[in-house]
């Protein structure tokens, strides 16, 4: 019977998947995964050093650095960020079409509050994701496109709902890190250098790879899978076709603007040290109380009943990347979706997760005591074979820790 890495190792070379990065360990260092698979480029092997577009897994590192925030006194959680960020103060509510075709709106009653953006029940969604953003647009005279914008005008939108009553995956995060630079004085990046990167030895992530020689020079060629309408932002759907290269970057290079929600690039082995502090609750990150809220369950009925019908979209209940299968039930944490109930992966009640639009997913369950990381550079995101490989990756740590080894 094949290996788990002859599986992976076929998966690669038959370009069912691309090259990955795969590692997972326990709070104690008992068991240690790290494995680099297939190829970096169309020259080159995976190997440890390289970098990653870490699109949405960003999100969790600005979480992080808006609850030291919170440490510190700066903010509280549930304190309304206007005073930080006035952009956010008096918006309106997108409650509908009239019979016209124009937007309805409404004041929002609510302040949006630090606890909102982090668990994206602010009513800030993402304008890729809800028509009504779409059309908000166009009223405007505006095409929007990921490239050549810079991020005020960008993620200052309408609100899709009265903020704290549901839930919509948005640009929370991409205001969380403009509240962090401006309480700071200092740029994101900045501040993630001195306060996240620099406690656990991490030097190669940034969110400005222009300047940074080490996370361009081994950034992965990002792949895509071939035969789709919309290759690098449509959905994905399950063919025959193997990945190929693509020059797509996603960012501008150089960019101007940091985006907390998602403008990170770097080494997957590095943002594992991020992981594994949290898992440890080590100190050199957050205290043991903000850990614990991170792993709380933070959304309204009303938000947990939203982020369950995000996760009935049919290309999920498929198996896409880090899809949320079975009905499990899921509520929103500090940082990622916090399962509520054991999981078949091998997950256990209490676990935090996220992933990214480059098909990367990180996992930490403290109470088996294992975290891990699935890294790769493929659009679209949801990708089917990253899916089940991503699953079998899981399954397979999750076994070889309770077995205890040390590879």
């Amino acid at each position: 019977m094949a290996t788990f890495e002859d599986q992976v190792q076929q998966a690669v070379e038959a370009r069912v998947i691309p090259g990955v990065i795969l590692q997972a360990s326990d709070a104690k260092g008992n068991f240690k995964y790290e494995r680099a698979f297939g190829p970096k480029n169309s020259s080159e092997p995976m190997d440890l050093n390289a970098t990653f577009i870490m699109a949405s897994c960003t999100k969790l590192m600005t979480s992080i650095a808006a609850l030291q925030c919170v440490e510190r006194g700066q903010i509280k959680l549930d304190d309304a960020v206007s005073k930080v960020l006035p952009e956010l103060k008096g918006l309106e509510i997108i409650t509908g079409f009239a019979e016209d075709g124009s937007l309805t709106y409404q004041k929002a009653k609510t302040e949006i509050t630090l606890r909102h953006l982090l668990t994206h029940s602010s009513g800030l969604g993402y304008h890729g994701m809800d028509p009504r953003y779409h059309k908000w647009r166009k009223d405007r005279g505006e095409s929007y496109f990921i490239k050549g914008w810079s991020i005020i005008p960008r993620i200052n939108t309408p609100l899709l709902f009265e903020p704290g009553t549901s839930w919509a995956y948005g640009t929370g995060l991409d205001w969380a890190g403009i509240l962090v630079s401006r309480l700071n004085n200092l740029s994101l990046e900045a501040y993630m250098q001195k306060y996240v990167w620099a406690p656990l030895g991490v030097k190669n992530i940034t969110f400005h790879q222009e300047s940074h020689e080490g996370v361009r020079k081994n950034l992965v060629k990002m792949s895509i899978r071939k035969g789709l309408a919309n290759p690098i932002f449509g959905f994905p759907e399950r063919n025959n076709e193997k990945v190929d290269w693509t020059n797509e970057l996603l960012y501008d290079i150089p960019i101007a603007d940091e985006y907390g929600g998602e403008g990170a690039i770097g080494s997957a082995t590095d943002y594992f040290k991020i992981l594994q502090s949290i898992l440890a609750d080590d100190g050199k990150l957050l205290t043991s109380e903000t850990i614990d809220e991170m792993f709380s369950p933070q959304l309204s009925e009303g938000g947990v009943k939203a982020l369950d019908e995000y996760n009935n979209l049919p290309f999920y209940q498929g198996g896409g990347f880090a899809s949320v299968q079975n009905g499990a039930k899921v509520d929103w944490g500090l940082g990622g979706e916090l399962f509520l109930e054991d999981y078949f992966t091998g997950r256990k009640k209490g676990t935090l997760t996220w992933s990214g639009m480059t098909n990367l997913q990180w996992t930490i369950d403290r109470k088996a005591g294992i975290c891990a990381f699935y890294a790769s550079n493929l659009l679209p995101f949801g990708d089917f074979p990253s899916g089940d490989m991503q699953v079998k990756f899981e399954k397979e740590m999750y076994a070889r820790a309770e077995k205890g080894s040390k590879l």
